[in-house]
């Protein structure tokens, strides 16, 4: 804790004397995740992009590893003034507004419907007036990944497989609901300690990606089964409203055309990324199994029970995006 502090003091010291420099304006991008992970070097090349559209006047200044906030502190730090962007995972916009739980919902969003540009924008769009009077604006979402389970000892190849197995999930009501509609118990734990757990027999298992189980799990994960679309988990983009309001015309524009063209081909790139995760981990001899369509059928059944106590109370979104998706042509 005391290093943490230390850091976060070093870090606010930097930015307070880089920003009484010179006469650029400041954008503050705070996030959670390692100066290694993918995504910090998207925030890199948004960093380089916006510098360059915008002939210097303004300046992303990223700070990974906490080095100022988490995900869910640096949310709550926009308006503020310390922080004027953060990308967490999107189940963290469910403390927000549990409302948006929409996008976790199991068996919902899939890479076809968000290749669709204008159903892409068009959500976007929703989730942004959602919180507009948070003064938050959403500008986008990129791709996390197509999640499934990894068992350190578990082989599981049907939904009975799944009878009495912890599971670790990154939280979230929609999450915690679905794992259960599965007759599984839901553990909330960070991902910097379900490899830990795992490999202690804490928990049995993990909902989580294709990098998750090549980079951190490891092959304390042996076996792994994928229920395609059954949870693609993204990260929203989201900034301050108020201090994007206050921008140029054009310095407002230089950000969002920044964002969309790296959300453009970061999806691509996402999916051919987890397809190399899962090849590096079958070549050490882990499992993946994949559900076949009868199969993820009875786990889509199974799911909606858990997905019917959301389209109960929030019938008004479900609406919503329907009516996108027929505007746009998606099924």
């Amino acid at each position: 804790m005391f290093n943490q502090l230390i850091r976060r003091g070093a870090a606010l010291l930097a930015l307070a004397i880089s920003c009484h420099a010179g006469a650029a304006t400041e954008l503050v991008l705070t996030s959670e995740v390692a100066a290694s992970h993918w995504k910090t070097r998207y925030m890199n090349e948004f960093a380089a992009d916006v510098a360059k559209r915008t002939n210097g006047e303004v300046q992303v200044k990223v700070f990974p590893a906490s080095q100022l906030y988490n995900d869910q502190d640096g949310l709550a730090a926009i308006g503020t003034g310390a922080v004027h962007m953060v990308w967490p995972v999107s189940v963290r916009l469910e403390t927000l507004d549990p409302a948006l739980g929409y996008i976790n919902l199991p068996f919902g969003l899939s890479d076809e419907m968000m290749a669709n540009e204008c159903f892409a924008q068009g959500l976007t769009e929703m989730m942004s007036e959602r919180l507009k009077s948070r003064q938050l604006q959403v500008l986008g979402l990129l791709r996390t990944a197509d999640l499934f389970f990894i068992f350190r000892d578990r082989d599981v190849k049907s939904l009975a497989d799944m009878r009495g197995a912890k599971l670790r999930v990154t939280g979230g009501r929609i999450f915690l609901d679905m794992v259960r509609s599965f007759d599984a118990s839901p553990v909330s734990l960070a991902a910097s300690e379900m490899s830990t757990a795992l490999a202690q027999g804490a928990i049995d298992g993990v909902l989580s990606s294709p990098a998750g189980w090549s980079e951190m799990i490891g092959k304390t994960g042996k076996y792994a089964f994928h229920v395609p679309g059954m949870s693609l988990a993204t990260y929203a983009v989201v900034a301050d409203r108020n201090w994007m309001d206050a921008l140029t015309d054009q310095q407002r524009q230089a950000i969002v055309d920044s964002m969309n063209a790296i959300i453009k081909r970061q999806w691509e790139e996402a999916r051919a990324a987890d397809a190399e995760a899962v090849k590096k981990m079958e070549q050490q001899g882990s499992v993946y199994r994949v559900a076949d369509d009868a199969g993820a059928a009875e786990w889509k059944a199974r799911a909606d029970a858990a997905k019917k106590s959301y389209t109960d109370k929030y019938g008004d979104v479900v609406k919503q995006v329907e009516s996108i998706s027929q505007r746009c042509g998606v099924k």
